[in-house]
């Protein structure tokens, strides 16, 4: 089903595990650029080049360019991790479409 969502950017936080990831596969499965925050730097980078191979399986399938999939590692609670992922290289800055605030 195309939500037409492809494109779009999201920041799913949270994200190296469990829910968190499972909203991030789910997005980056619909063609959306994702921005993904964990505090844990191995986790949440095995949890990236899972979703990059799920974003080129997409691209394949759509003849489209694969989803950026960023990965910030961070505690998203304070204000240091907020200004890290809003200012990654090569990510939306603060114009995010989508937002899925799964950090406790």
């Amino acid at each position: 089903m195309d939500l037409g969502i492809a494109g779009k950017w999201a920041l799913v936080c949270a994200a190296s595990k469990g829910l968190g990831f499972g909203c991030a596969q789910a997005l980056v499965a619909e063609g959306v650029n994702v921005v993904i925050n964990a505090r844990s730097e191995g986790p949440l980078q095995q949890a990236a080049e899972k979703l990059r191979a799920v974003g080129a399986d997409w691209a394949r399938a759509n003849g489209q360019k694969a989803p950026e999939v960023l990965a910030v590692a961070c505690d998203i609670t304070t204000a240091e991790g907020r200004a890290a992922v809003l200012g990654v290289a090569g990510g939306p800055g603060v114009n995010f479409d989508i937002l899925v605030n799964n950090a406790g």
